[in-house]
């Protein structure tokens, strides 16, 4: 459960950037048209799609849940990540109790969207299936931070000069 969690708190920190496809590979893209979701979206069933070998039926059986489920996941990590930025003043352990609270019980709420929306995508695409599209997830985002890093170096070593 902590992986799943773990990967979908990384998922909805990476959707917040895009990325494009160079020569197969998948790499983050900071450039100054902004965030297309759409497009963003597109990229990323084009990529589970080609990696997992999901037939055109069970992709369209699966993505309709998954993005329902990824919305639905993001919103409660913007909640989170908003109550964490929102820090009460010191020494006012109440609030910091209360805040942690909203928190658990958040990260609860992801916990359950796991279990029901897991359930759900089994019903559309086989487990195995399912449990290849997680690791391939998993693989993808640790590509897309590693491209991103290597073109945050480049970045600032022009910057340097």
């Amino acid at each position: 459960m902590k992986k799943a969690t773990l990967l979908l708190v990384l998922f909805a920190l990476i959707s917040s950037v895009t990325f494009a496809q160079n020569k197969g590979d998948i790499t983050l893209s900071g450039g100054a048209r902004g965030f297309n979701k759409q497009e963003f979206r597109q990229r990323v069933e084009n990529y589970i799609t080609k990696e997992a070998n999901l037939t055109e039926e069970e992709a369209k059986a699966f993505f309709p849940i998954y993005n329902e489920y990824k919305d639905k996941q993001r919103k409660i990590h913007m909640n989170i990540h908003r109550l964490k930025k929102d820090v009460p003043a010191q020494g006012n352990e109440e609030a910091h109790e209360e805040r942690l609270l909203k928190i658990a019980r958040l990260n609860a709420e992801v916990a359950g969207l796991d279990s029901v929306y897991y359930k759900k995508i089994c019903k559309a695409i086989s487990a195995e299936k399912f449990f290849k599209i997680l690791t391939i997830e998993d693989r993808m985002h640790r590509k897309m931070l590693q491209n991103y890093n290597r073109e945050r170096g480049q970045r600032q070593g022009q910057r340097k000069k």
